[in-house]
């Protein structure tokens, strides 16, 4: 389970025209069960692809048998520790020209092309970094895309992930690439929704069936009679299934878009509050970059809806070891299902890279702009950060010894 979304807003609300350049910040949410330990890795421009571990696993050695050296260096989300593949294979990231991928769930349904000894195969578990290692544009992508054939095991076999992708760049413009029957099916998107099954062209048409939905009401808590607040939401689905959570993420993510450009209505707006003399943001206010990703963060957060503990299931105990006789029914334990591990949220036009783990209330922040990809250390020598265990990184900020006593 897992939900992306996109939001846009202008890149200097109040200090323009209304028809100002806008900034595109996507997220998503990590839902699955169990403990995945998973790092953020640096992967520098220059790099040799594809990725081998220090102990090669004849299994999936071969998949890929196209040979590349990525043009773009990029800052991404992968496995880590003891997993089985032992090298990065990234789930999700962001290069140095503002280019996203998220991979997410999609089964059942999935069915990548049959390996084999194509000359341009690229395994599913390469996908994501072939993408950020050589495009800067969704175009440019897609071009490429006709030119290589991306294969993994059968459903059913051993290594089997069923995923589908979604690639976002800075001009806002996304393509989600699905693999039924074998066959690629590409659709390209300009709001950066994708949750899991069904398959996005059933999503397309569902979320149509919600389309007297609007984000504008008639008054606030503080205004009209009676309960104003949310009313045109009536009937917005609220569990977590993942057509549920399409749904969500595409009706709350039009609303900070629907702002005017010219900062009017717009609480953190630069200008709004004057100041002399003038600065770009209001003293306490936030600025047009934090705004939007915080809002982000905290759509993703509401269409997620699966924090730690939230869903259970039920499995059956191991088999008793103390001479319990065959005959006595088996017992079961309610246990913890899937959760958000972690979230992330992509700023694509000051290349800057956010996550925030399950168990920690701090968002950490990667600035692209600040790497030197040309001299970052390759794999397996390359920089990580761990979100999933986090580590000794702190989970809060303590701000008891920030507290002054009120003055006259």
């Amino acid at each position: 389970m897992c939900t992306n979304l996109m939001i846009s807003v202008p890149s200097n609300p109040g200090q323009r025209a209304p028809d100002a350049a806008r900034m595109f910040v996507s997220a998503r949410a990590m839902e699955m069960p169990g403990v995945i330990e998973q790092s953020v890795y640096v992967m520098p421009s220059k790099q040799h692809w594809p990725l081998h571990p220090v102990t090669p696993i004849a299994a999936v050695k071969e998949w890929t048998t196209l040979h590349w050296t990525n043009p773009f260096g990029f800052v991404g989300i992968a496995p880590s520790g003891s997993n089985w593949s032992s090298l990065p294979t990234f789930n999700d990231g962001i290069n140095s020209e503002g280019l996203s991928v998220g991979a997410l769930w999609l089964a059942p349904g999935t069915e990548y092309g049959h390996i084999g000894t194509q000359r341009n195969q690229v395994s599913f578990l390469d996908f994501p970094a072939w993408i950020l290692g050589n495009f800067a544009l969704v175009e440019d992508f897609l071009s490429a895309f006709q030119n290589i054939t991306v294969v993994g095991p059968l459903p059913g076999e051993h290594f089997y992930v069923p995923l589908h992708y979604i690639v976002t760049d800075r001009t806002g413009r996304s393509a989600v690439i699905e693999f039924i029957g074998g066959k690629p099916n590409v659709y390209t998107c300009t709001n950066g929704v994708m949750t899991n099954w069904p398959t996005y062209d059933w999503q397309l048409t569902n979320v149509k069936n919600y389309f007297n939905l609007t984000l504008v009401g008639s008054g606030t808590s503080a205004s009209g009679a009676g309960n104003p607040v949310g009313g045109g939401l009536v009937g917005l689905p609220g569990d977590s299934l993942s057509a549920s959570r399409f749904v969500r993420a595409t009706i709350l993510s039009q609303g900070i878009s629907q702002l005017p450009g010219d900062g009017r209505g717009w609480l953190p707006a630069p200008g709004v509050f004057r100041t002399a003399p003038p600065q770009k943001n209001p003293p306490g206010f936030a600025g047009p970059e934090q705004t939007a990703v915080m809002v982000a963060l905290q759509l993703t957060q509401i269409c997620m809806g699966t924090p730690y503990g939230m869903l259970l299931e039920t499995v059956e105990d191991s088999p008793s070891t103390t001479g319990t006789p065959a005959t006595t029914p088996p017992s079961y334990t309610t246990t913890y299902g899937d959760y958000t591990m972690w979230t992330c949220v992509r700023d694509h036009t000051h290349r800057k890279y956010y996550f925030m783990s399950a168990f920690s209330g701090i968002l950490t922040m990667i600035d692209l702009s600040s790497l030197n990809f040309a001299t970052t250390p390759a794999y397996p020598s390359a920089a990580s950060i761990a979100v999933l265990p986090q580590g000794g990184a702190p989970w809060h900020v303590d701000a008891t010894k920030m507290l002054t006593p009120a003055t006259a």
